[in-house]
């Protein structure tokens, strides 16, 4: 299972990139960098999580520019790595108690945790293309199959 969370990560970066680059060479964005903003703080609250810090400073919906999310990409991909790097099987099935950024308590598995985002990041990915494609841009193709294509 570890490695299928290495693989949907690789993904994640990869099909980040491609996002970027694409929103880097659009003409109009619409919301489309404020949806990627979302991605990136989504990630960086849940890793948090994961991590056992509180992650209720993080803004979900932070107001940042498209350079301002193109330096994030890095560190926190780093951080995802080192995380996944530091767990084992086992721990996949551990249930760690967290809070929301409104302060609710929940408890779910890093398995779990893990999955959401991969399809958290995906779905707002799809809002991204949809947006782009609306303004008449070419979004960046983020397939999964795409990126396991030679």
């Amino acid at each position: 299972m570890l490695d299928r969370f290495h693989l949907l990560f690789d993904y994640e970066r990869w099909a980040n990139d491609r996002v970027l680059a694409s929103l880097q060479a659009a003409k109009e964005h619409g919301q489309a960098v404020r949806l990627f903003a979302h991605i990136l703080a989504g990630q960086e609250a849940w890793i948090m999580r994961l991590e056992g810090q509180d992650s209720k400073g993080v803004a979900l919906w932070p107001p940042q520019s498209l350079a301002e999310c193109a330096g994030r990409l890095g560190a926190l991909d780093q951080r995802i790595r080192a995380y996944l790097k530091g767990l084992t099987e086992a721990d996949l099935s551990r249930e760690i108690v967290y809070r929301n950024q409104t302060g609710n308590e929940f408890r779910n598995t890093p398995l779990d945790i893990l999955t959401h985002l991969g399809l958290h990041s995906q779905h707002h990915r799809g809002q991204i293309a949809l947006q782009l494609r609306q303004l008449g841009q070419e979004p960046a193709v983020t397939d999964f199959i795409a990126f396991r294509r030679p």
